[in-house]
């Protein structure tokens, strides 16, 4: 493998609830707060602006300190898609990464959520944010899978 292939993180899940629900959780700002970033930005519109704030949490060995990643909203297809580019300024070498959110509705009102990290590349520096954040998505898609299944 070379050093500059790019490294995605890639996810799937299965929500028991609509996509129109599962949209919501994820583009709304008060929606998002129950399930992931301590406080939230999104403007649900392309050139929208996306800010999250996590705040360290002594409770959780993955939040070893504050982050605030932040982008522009690049794609948005009400209750099916967004994508936004995602990166921490305040974390040196972090580098330009896209987040897309796909949302397709099967059946018994059910969401399968793709959700795809890309722009991490196999560089040592960025490895550790490739599992860092591959450990984040893990833990807060079950999150929202569970915030949806209670919010139905």
């Amino acid at each position: 493998m070379s050093k500059n292939e790019e490294q995605v993180i890639k996810k799937t899940i299965i929500i028991e609830a609509s996509p129109e629900v599962v949209f919501k959780a994820i583009t709304d700002p008060q929606e998002l707060t129950n399930w992931f970033p301590d406080q939230a930005i999104l403007e649900p519109r392309v050139g929208g602006k996306m800010k999250f704030s996590f705040y360290k949490d002594p409770n959780n060995k993955q939040r070893d300190m504050d982050y605030f990643p932040e982008g522009t909203i690049i794609e948005f297809i009400q209750d099916k898609k967004i994508t936004y580019t995602w990166v921490h300024p305040n974390i040196p070498d972090f580098p330009k990464t896209t987040v897309t959110w796909e949302l397709e509705g099967i059946e018994n009102n059910k969401t399968r959520l793709y959700l795809v990290h890309t722009g991490f590349n196999e560089k040592s520096s960025e490895k550790k944010m490739l599992e860092d954040h591959d450990a984040g998505w893990s833990y807060f898609l079950n999150e929202l899978e569970k915030y949806c299944r209670n919010s139905k």
